[in-house]
């Protein structure tokens, strides 16, 4: 009896497509987090405070939503090729922090305002396609 062992995949094949496949995953993320941030933040994020909406009055600028008072933030938010990218006081208010002492209203603790992340169903559909790439690549 002759035993022949036959294979209908490749991991060398697989090893040469992964970088691509990793850049396109991860521009593919950075895009759909763009999309899901900006719309959590049209969504609507967790009240302000009566202050922050006593400020906002002030200038002139909508009470709601938050992170959107002037667009500056918003507008900042963009894929650009595997990053997302956006202004520095956006990653501050996505964690939270304390304000300084020479602001507004100062030495303040800004609760965290969540909002970078791409959605759940976009999250999925990104892992579903990076399957399909990968299980692509080990064929011969």
């Amino acid at each position: 009896m002759e035993l022949k062992i036959t294979s209908n995949f490749s991991f060398k094949k697989l090893s040469s497509n992964i970088e691509q496949i990793i850049k396109d995953t991860t521009s593919n993320y950075a895009k759909k987090t763009e999309k899901g941030s900006k719309s959590k933040i049209d969504r609507g994020l967790p009240k302000l405070n009566d202050v922050t909406v006593k400020i906002r009055k002030q200038r002139g600028q909508p009470e709601r939503p938050a992170l959107k008072a002037t667009g500056s933030l918003y507008n900042s938010i963009k894929q650009v090729g595997e990053n997302l990218e956006m202004l520095e006081y956006g990653l501050l208010h996505n964690k939270g922090f304390t304000t300084g002492k020479n602001s507004m209203i100062p030495n303040k603790d800004v609760k965290p305002r969540p909002f970078i992340s791409a959605t759940i169903k976009d999250k999925k559909e990104i892992q579903k396609e990076f399957i399909k790439q990968i299980n692509k690549a080990l064929k011969k």
